[in-house]
C-alpha cells in the first residue's frame, strides 16, 4: 500500500481530448465553444448513399379473381382496435385481455424493442463529444542508473495521475446518420413484429375459444346421438326376443351403436387439448382454470371488414415489418460507402504537472499539444470495395423478401375471401338439411302418435336430425374461424387510418 502521508513527488492533473478514427486521428483543445463548433459542422455534413424510397403497393382492382358476392358490394365501419368484441361474448374478450396482458411472448417482444430502442440511442451517442474520467496513483523508485524523472533529483517517489478523456469523430459523410437511421428502421420493424404477434395472438385465442364452443356443443349432440342409438339397439334386441326383428337387424345396430359411441373420445381429446392452449395463450399452466367462466354464446359479426387492394399493404405489420428490414438495408450502402471516404479525427490535451496541490493549476505548470490529420483508404485487399457490394445485394434481398411478404398477405385476404364463400355455402346447405330432417322428426312423431309409425323409425328420425345438427354446427366453427382469419390477413385493428370494409349477413341471421 502506498504511505501518502509521506508522499513528496508531484501530483500530475491530465486533461486530454481524443478522437479516434478508423486510421489517423488530429489533435486539438477543445472547449465548449470547440465542441458546439464541432456540432454544427458535422450537421452541416453531406450524407453519402443512396435515399431511401417506400415501395409503392400493387395497382390491382381486386383482392380476388372474381367478385364474391356480399364481401365485394358493402361498405361498414373500420376495423376497431378490439375487432374480437365484434363476436359478443364476455368471455373471448376476457381471453384476449388476458393473453395480451400476460402471454410471455408478449412481454419477450416488448423486451426486444427496448434493446433494439436503446441501440439507437447507444448509436446516436456518437454524435457527441465521448467525456471519460480517471485517476491512477504510483509509486516508483528510478534507481541510480538511470536519470531521475523528477527535477529535484528524488529517484523515489510518488505519482498520481487524474485526467480526463473527450472523444469526437466528425460524422463528415454521414457514415454515422446512415448507422442510426439503418437501427431506427431495424427498431420501427420490432414494433410492427410486436404489433403482428398481438394480432396473431388475438386471433388463435378467438378460434381457440370458438372451437371449444362448439366441440363442447359437438359432445352433447354426440352424446345425445349414444343415447338414441343406444335406444335403437335396445328396441331391436326387444323385438327380436319377440320374433319380429333378425340378428342381422341387431348386429348392423349394434354397429351404429358402437360406431357413435367412437365418436365421443376424439372430441372429448380435442376440448381439453384446446382448453390446454387457451390456458398457454393467456400465459398460465394448463392445470389453471381459465377466466371468464362458463362457455357463452358466440356471434357472428354484424360485418365482416374487407379493405381496398391499395391500403392492405398499409394495414399489415408484417407488412410494414418487411418494409423496415429493406429501409434498414438500404441504409447500409450508405454506412459502407461512407467507410470508402477520407476520415477526419481530432484530438487535444491539456497538462498540469506540480509536486503540489497549491500550485497544480499555475500556469507554470500548464502543458498541452495539438494533433490533427486525415486518413484516405487507398488499398486494403479490396475489402471495403466488397463491404459495399455485400451491402448492395443485402438491400436486392431485402427487396426481393418484402415483395414475398406481399404476395403471402394478398394471397391470406384471397384464401379467406373464398373460404367464407365456400363455407358459406356450406353453412347454408346444412341448415336446409336441418330444416329438412326437423320436419321429417315432426311428421315421424305425429305418425308414432297416431299409431302408424314405428317406435324404431322415430328413433331414426330422432338420429337423423341430431347428425345433421352435428353437421351445421361444423359448418359455423368452419365459418366463424373463416371470419377470425379474415381479421387476421387484414391486419386487425391495430392501424388507425379507415379502411372500407363490406358487410356479411351475421351468423345468426344467414338464411
Amino acid at each position: 500500500m502506498f504511505d501518502f502521508k509521506k508522499m513528496t513527488s508531484p501530483f500530475t492533473f491530465q486533461i486530454a481530448v481524443q478522437t479516434a478514427s478508423a486510421d489517423l486521428s488530429i489533435r486539438r483543445s477543445v472547449g465548449i465553444f470547440g465542441a458546439v463548433g464541432l456540432l454544427i459542422f458535422q450537421l452541416a455534413a453531406c450524407t453519402v448513399g443512396p435515399d431511401y424510397q417506400k415501395p409503392s403497393a400493387p395497382v390491382i382492382a381486386s383482392l380476388a379473381r372474381e367478385p364474391l358476392g356480399a364481401l365485394q358490394t358493402t361498405r361498414s365501419d373500420e376495423i376497431s382496435a378490439d375487432w374480437w368484441t365484434a363476436y359478443g361474448s364476455p368471455r373471448i374478450n376476457l381471453l384476449v385481455a388476458q393473453a395480451l396482458q400476460h402471454n410471455p411472448n408478449v412481454d419477450a417482444g416488448l423486451a426486444n424493442l427496448r434493446v433494439a430502442q436503446e441501440i439507437v440511442n447507444a448509436q446516436r451517442g456518437l454524435f457527441f463529444p465521448q467525456v471519460q474520467a480517471g485517476y491512477a496513483a504510483t509509486r516508483q523508485n528510478s534507481g541510480s542508473v538511470l536519470a531521475p524523472p523528477l527535477n529535484s533529483g528524488s529517484t523515489l517517489f510518488n505519482l498520481h495521475t487524474a485526467q480526463l478523456n473527450v472523444g469526437f469523430v466528425p460524422d463528415l459523410f454521414g457514415g454515422n446518420r446512415r448507422q442510426v437511421e439503418s437501427l431506427q428502421a431495424s427498431a420501427s420493424g420490432q414494433q410492427y413484429q410486436l404489433e403482428a404477434f398481438k394480432i396473431t395472438l388475438a386471433s388463435n385465442v378467438v378460434a381457440a375459444a370458438i372451437a371449444e364452443r362448439f366441440l363442447s356443443q359437438q359432445i352433447e349432440l354426440t352424446q345425445d346421438a349414444i343415447r338414441v342409438a343406444g335406444e335403437q339397439l335396445k328396441h331391436l334386441k326387444g323385438l327380436s326376443v319377440a320374433g319380429y326383428s333378425s340378428g342381422m337387424d341387431v348386429a348392423q345396430q349394434q354397429v351404429a351403436y358402437v360406431q357413435t359411441l367412437a365418436l365421443l373420445p376424439p372430441l372429448q381429446k380435442q376440448i381439453e387439448q384446446t382448453r390446454n392452449l387457451l390456458a398457454v395463450l393467456c400465459g398460465q399452466l394448463p392445470s389453471q382454470q381459465l377466466p371468464g367462466g362458463v362457455l357463452n354464446e358466440i356471434h357472428a359479426p354484424a360485418a365482416l371488414p374487407t379493405v381496398l387492394p391499395s391500403s392492405l399493404v398499409e394495414r399489415r405489420p408484417d407488412v410494414q415489418a418487411a418494409q423496415e428490414q429493406l429501409h434498414a438495408s438500404h441504409a447500409q450502402i450508405g454506412v459502407a460507402t461512407a467507410n470508402m471516404l477520407p476520415q477526419l479525427s481530432l484530438s487535444a490535451s491539456l497538462v498540469y504537472n506540480n509536486n503540489s496541490l497549491a500550485g497544480l493549476l499555475s500556469n507554470t505548470s500548464k502543458s498541452w499539444g495539438l494533433l490533427g490529420g486525415l486518413t484516405q483508404p487507398l488499398f486494403d485487399g479490396g475489402a471495403l470495395s466488397a463491404r459495399k457490394r455485400g451491402a448492395i445485394a443485402g438491400a436486392a434481398a431485402a427487396r426481393a423478401q418484402y415483395q414475398s411478404v406481399v404476395l403471402v398477405a394478398f394471397q391470406n385476404v384471397a384464401d379467406t375471401l373464398y373460404a367464407l364463400e365456400s363455407d358459406g355455402r356450406s353453412l347454408d346447405a346444412t341448415r336446409e338439411v336441418e330444416l329438412a330432417t326437423q320436419q321429417l322428426l315432426g311428421h315421424t312423431q305425429r305418425q308414432f302418435e297416431q299409431g302408424y309409425s314405428s317406435r324404431l323409425v322415430l328413433l331414426a328420425a330422432q338420429q337423423s336430425l341430431l347428425q345433421s345438427q352435428l353437421s351445421k354446427i361444423a359448418s359455423q366453427a368452419a365459418y366463424l374461424g373463416d371470419t377470425v382469419a379474415l381479421y387476421q390477413s387484414l391486419g386487425g385493428g391495430w392501424h388507425t387510418s379507415v379502411a372500407p370494409v363490406a358487410a356479411v349477413d351475421s351468423l345468426t341471421e344467414k338464411p
